[in-house]
């Protein structure tokens, strides 16, 4: 019985340490200012400076009318950005859709 708890234990702290340590935020706190879901791209380079890395593509959004069954299909430009602020904090991942951050992801730490 004992083994089998030690066992149990042992894999889940593999299991935890073995996770990618990514994380979804509302906000990152830049040298300028505190960053959230919503700022425009502007905000966020007054606040934090450019990204050590960009990349952009696009994403198909199906909407739905309200009046009724009819749907439309809108492209929409999604950039990413990832903020590294040095090896003693972590790295931010910031997706903005049509220029307007929708997504915050705490990476590891930076380098």
């Amino acid at each position: 019985m004992k083994t089998a708890f030690h066992l149990t234990a042992a894999l889940s702290a593999v299991v935890m340490l073995s996770a990618p340590a990514f994380a979804d935020s509302e906000t990152v706190r830049c040298k300028g200012g505190i960053v959230s879901v919503g700022d425009s791209a502007g905000e966020v380079l007054a606040k934090c400076g450019q990204p050590a890395t960009t990349s952009q593509s696009s994403k198909k959004v199906v909407q739905k009318e309200q009046s009724g069954p009819t749907r439309s299909i809108t492209n929409i430009i999604v950039d990413n950005w990832i903020f590294n602020f040095g090896p003693n904090e972590f790295q931010y991942q910031l997706e903005l859709q049509d220029g307007r951050v929708s997504r915050i992801q705490s990476l590891d730490y930076g380098y």
